[in-house]
């Protein structure tokens, strides 16, 4: 396995860290499947579970719910890269 490298802020560690966790990957996959996502636009994709990657909720929550937890998830990094919170 082929290792790559990238110099980040401490800020972006503690963000990047913040949505692996949220997406129950450590830091290291979650930087593959994003940069590979990215590189073959999963979202066009169906062919790709390997790469697919999300916030994780709880099985039992839907809709509105939903939303509020992943956009919280979503405004908790923005807040430590100091940007502004969004809705979804």
């Amino acid at each position: 396995m082929l290792t790559v490298s990238s110099k980040i802020s401490e800020r972006e560690l503690e963000a990047i860290t913040e949505y692996a966790n949220a997406c129950d990957e450590t830091v290291s996959n979650m930087i593959r499947k994003v940069v590979v996502g990215e590189a073959i636009f999963i979202k066009w994709a169906n062919d790709t579970k390997e790469y697919e990657h999300g916030i994780q909720v709880p099985h039992n929550v839907l809709g509105e719910e939903e939303t509020q937890i992943v956009q919280g998830t979503y405004n908790k990094i923005r807040k430590i890269l100091r940007l502004n919170e969004i809705e979804i």
